[in-house]
């Protein structure tokens, strides 16, 4: 197939366009997915971390590129030992944390500085992990024996990562589009396959009008799901009972049981809380669906490594369906469809996206860049999925 039309990021005609080929099967990732949930219940968990090393040993194998299959070469002891030496962090960290607010008082100025630097360490050290996972993964993925690499430091990356989160929010997450593009194009520039370096420079601006569209429409859907909250407590007779409870937890006293009905309001509160995560899931899906189409299309238009060239054909409808679609499965199936959505998923995005040109792998040396001899431990504290 040869590619004839050139995109906003200046894509050349007439290349050969290839794609990635899955072909695994959602039985063998059954497979590999009821061993890991039985043995990890069997060791306390332990045993995720090598159930996720078999998982991408098998998902790896089945991707292939211009006839050859990728390789993983991570282990999952690799993976718990990073675990570790994470965990034993914040097992120290809580521990200073409760005795300053022990030896000072759980109110006191130290404990409240204590706690708010306990939680902007959480933050950043998730940002970190994120770069070393990245860092992780591409050095443990092999094409042709030609493994990735990842240059530049994850601490610093986890600094601007704040920075440039505080500028979002003090935007009200206008900047969000120009601040996740800068670290998006920071983490591809610092990518590579053997010795080529990946080239990306992303423009914000082309997908902002996108991102305001989806703004708007959560804001509209908020203020929806906040009015019918209100008429739903109105005509249930439960707003003089909320009135109760916030008169009293303002006058500091406990609320008046026999004239509150509290389980009442306990079940509204629980409706409350799940309605809105489940509005917010599907809203913010519905919502953003186009941004990250638009998205998607921007960084693969004016992505290059090693000579190659990219094209997406992800699409918003194509978004909502995998999403929405995998929530479902995994919700009515009560986690045991996560096999699904992730087979789901690799079909998705391994068909939609087109690479443009032939990669020559005598053109490619090995990377000289340092291999980290633990797995993504950060990550893992942080995100513990089954990929």
């Amino acid at each position: 197939m040869m590619a004839t039309e050139s995109s906003a990021g200046g894509l050349p005609a007439g290349l050969e366009e290839q794609r990635l080929v899955y072909d695994g099967r959602l039985g063998a990732i059954y497979g590999i997915f009821i061993k890991t949930l039985l043995l990890a219940i069997v060791t306390l968990g332990i045993y995720r971390f090598w159930g996720k090393t078999n998982m991408r040993r098998y998902v790896w194998s089945h991707v292939s590129f211009q006839g050859d299959r990728l390789e993983y070469t991570g282990t999952g002891g690799e993976l718990f030992k990073g675990f570790i030496i994470v965990v034993g962090f914040v097992f120290i960290a809580g521990i200073a944390r409760t005795a300053l607010e022990l030896a000072f008082g759980s109110l006191s100025a130290v404990a409240v500085v204590a706690q708010l630097l306990f939680i902007v360490a959480v933050v950043y050290l998730a940002f970190v992990a994120h770069y070393a996972a990245q860092r992780y993964r591409l050095t443990r993925t092999l094409w042709r024996g030609i493994r990735g690499g990842v240059s530049g430091s994850a601490w610093s990356y986890g600094i601007k990562a704040m920075l440039y989160s505080l500028i979002s929010s003090f935007t009200f997450f206008l900047a969000q589009p120009w601040a996740s593009f800068r670290l998006l194009e920071l983490r591809l520039n610092n990518s590579y396959l053997g010795d080529a370096k990946a080239l990306a420079s992303l423009q914000a601006s082309e997908v902002f009008g996108r991102y305001i569209a989806g703004y708007g429409i959560m804001l509209v859907l908020f203020v929806g799901f906040i009015a019918l909250a209100i008429l739903a407590v109105g005509s249930s007779g439960l707003a003089q009972d909320f009135l109760e409870i916030i008169q009293a937890t303002a006058e500091g006293r406990t609320p008046d049981t026999t004239q509150v009905d509290m389980t009442s309001i306990a079940i509204a509160l629980g409706l409350f809380y799940a309605g809105f995560a489940v509005w917010g899931i599907l809203g913010s899906t519905i919502a953003f669906a186009w941004y990250w189409a638009g998205v998607a299309g921007e960084v693969a238009a004016r992505l290059e490594v090693a000579g190659l060239r990219f094209r997406s054909d992800i699409t918003a409808g194509g978004l909502i369906g995998l999403y929405i679609g995998n929530m479902l499965i995994v919700v009515f199936t009560l986690g045991l469809g996560l096999p699904i959505a992730l087979h789901r998923s690799l079909r998705f995005f391994t068909g939609r996206y087109g690479i443009l040109g032939r990669l020559d792998p005598d053109r490619l040396t090995q990377t000289t860049l340092d291999r980290p001899r633990t797995g993504e431990g950060l990550l893992e504290a942080f995100d513990p999925g089954l990929f």
